[in-house]
């Protein structure tokens, strides 16, 4: 069992949507729940934002650990927008004494990760204190250029600079990495990368390259097997009205894979008002720009050491 754990490079999609959750006929391909994208990387369980999308998530686990003496789970934020948080409060795993839960995320607007996770499972806003949860928590304030990583054979990470961090990508323990950008409105987001057994993933959601992306951050896509972008917008719809927001054009996408040179683009975080079609149609469009290009559906899996 050990070693098809260790074998494992795994990304699973539980919420591919922006903005709001669009339950409905029209989204049943694609999945209507927002951002939340889980990773396995050996035993590690690595989760990426908390949108609708990580409640059927947190139901998945509790199933997966049976009768299991503990569960360790990272969960990294990007940002404090309500889409990528609003599943946090259904989170079953932390009702469960077994959880040891690790918060990743940014400060901002001069609030650390606790302040801003707290409030949202606390009165008056929430009838549960997470503080008063059985699960055991611990937060995590992460600042630009920081490398997250776990020693040999322990449950729990250690923070240290990037520039601290061993350079060899092909570790047989994760390792995930972090850059602040501020082309999202108004206080930024974290773009992470994680690396294990010599492949990559980049989670780069809520971003805008209205200018063209920024040559350090393109540095730190470079050559990930897997880019998971922000696509929001078609073009049209960005010139008319959507210019500022915060979100990437299916173009700007295809433009950062094909610099960065990525093995494979997935388009994410979809414009709620887009039905299935025209997620299909812009995946279509992607693909003549960037030919090794799939939009982003609930349940799609990729595993890199496959």
């Amino acid at each position: 069992m050990a070693n098809v754990e260790e074998s494992r490079f795994q990304v699973r999609f539980w919420g591919v949507r922006g903005s709001y959750p669009t339950p409905g006929p029209q989204t049943l391909r694609h999945g209507g729940n927002t951002s939340c994208v889980e990773i396995r990387a050996g035993k590690h369980i690595l989760i990426f934002d908390a949108g609708s999308g990580i409640i059927g998530l947190g139901s998945a686990l509790m199933q997966r650990i049976g009768k299991q003496a503990a569960c360790d789970v990272s969960l990294f934020i990007t940002h404090g927008h309500g889409d990528h948080l609003v599943g946090f409060p259904f989170f079953s795993p932390l009702f469960d004494p077994r959880t040891n839960l690790h918060l990743f995320g940014p400060q901002l607007a001069g609030h650390n990760i606790e302040d801003l996770i707290v409030p949202l499972m606390s009165p008056p806003y929430f009838p549960v204190d997470v503080r008063q949860l059985p699960s055991q928590r611990t937060f995590h304030t992460i600042v630009d250029d920081q490398c997250i990583s776990w020693p040999q054979g322990k449950p729990d990470p250690s923070v240290v600079p990037t520039v601290e961090a061993l350079p060899s990508r092909s570790a047989d323990v994760p390792r995930v990495l972090t850059r602040f950008t501020t082309s999202h409105p108004l206080n930024g987001a974290i773009i992470y990368r994680v690396e294990y057994k010599g492949h990559s993933v980049v989670y780069a959601t809520d971003v805008e390259w209205s200018n063209g992306i920024e040559p350090s951050l393109l540095e730190f896509i470079d050559g990930a097997d897997l880019l998971i972008h922000d696509a929001q917008y078609t073009t049209p719809d960005y010139q008319n009205e959507k210019q500022g927001f915060g979100h990437s054009t299916v173009f700007m996408a295809t433009e950062v894979a094909r610099m960065a040179r990525v093995k494979e683009l997935i388009l994410f975080h979809h414009e709620p008002t887009y039905d299935d079609d025209q997620l299909d149609m812009m995946e279509a469009d992607a693909r003549v720009h960037f030919a090794h290009t799939r939009s982003a559906c609930e349940g799609m899996e990729i595993d890199l050491l496959a």
